[in-house]
């Protein structure tokens, strides 16, 4: 998070090393799985047929107020990162659609998880 400044001004050379996940993609799962979480709870809390009886009509409407919230919240998160694979980060979406990426795209963006994957491609036996 320190260096998001350095990351949406594309000055990629100064940017540390990042491994098969970045920052960007670690914060959206945090925020898609705290989103589906409040989704899952509010949503029991609403759910009118089954279990409305067990809470209090301030509680209910609360819910969902949370439930639209969090569900907001996960659509636009959803649209940023569709908006970040097709338009900001060059070859993404070609990588999404093929499964693989270009040894230099991954030198790029991934460049710990490039290095990682070239030396467990390549071992060096010693020569002791």
């Amino acid at each position: 998070l320190r260096e998001m400044p350095k990351a949406t001004s594309h000055d990629d050379p100064r940017l540390p090393e990042v491994g098969r996940y970045n920052g960007g993609q670690k914060i959206l799962f945090m925020v898609l799985l705290a989103s589906m979480g409040l989704l899952l709870l509010s949503g029991i809390v609403i759910w009118r047929s089954y279990f409305s009886a067990y809470f209090p009509i301030g509680v209910i409407r609360l819910a969902a107020v949370v439930h639209a919230l969090a569900a907001f919240v996960l659509v636009c998160s959803i649209i940023g990162h569709v908006y970040a694979a097709i338009f900001w980060v060059t070859g993404s979406m070609g990588a999404m659609t093929r499964g693989f990426v270009t040894p230099g795209w991954a030198w790029r963006h991934h460049r710990a998880w490039f290095r990682e994957n070239i030396r467990a491609a390549n071992p060096r036996t010693r020569a002791d």
